[in-house]
């Protein structure tokens, strides 16, 4: 019995921090499916903090790419209370295989956060 009770409160527990995280999105204008060697297309990075008072600031997010690089990027704008968009625009690698990856990471005292966008490439 005992155990069965440590087990939910387990379970319930860790579904609490995992919504405590902050969320983020990707998206792309035309909702791309996969992208080629050398193609430059936009990021839209949707950042959405979950907790009330965050001390980590946007621009504090950090930012790991594979098979692409970054051409450009704008600055955090705060669309609404605690709902912040970026736009990133990248160039995927001539040399690039498989899969493009953006990683966005945020830590913090509360739970931070990880969002990953991936695309094929063809």
């Amino acid at each position: 019995m005992i155990r069965k009770i440590s087990l939910i409160l387990l379970v319930f527990c860790v579904a609490t921090l995992s919504a405590l995280a902050c969320h983020f999105e990707f998206t792309t204008d035309s909702n791309k499916k996969a992208c080629k060697p050398g193609e430059e297309f936009v990021i839209n990075v949707k950042l959405t903090l979950t907790h009330r008072t965050c001390t980590v600031a946007p621009a504090q997010t950090k930012f790991k790419t594979e098979g692409f690089d970054v051409v450009g990027a704008t600055t955090w704008k705060e669309a609404s209370t605690g709902v912040w968009t970026r736009q990133v625009k990248v160039k995927v690698k001539a040399d690039a295989t498989k899969k493009m990856t953006l990683t966005a990471t945020r830590t913090c005292d509360k739970e931070g956060g990880l969002g990953v966008y991936s695309l094929d490439i063809l």
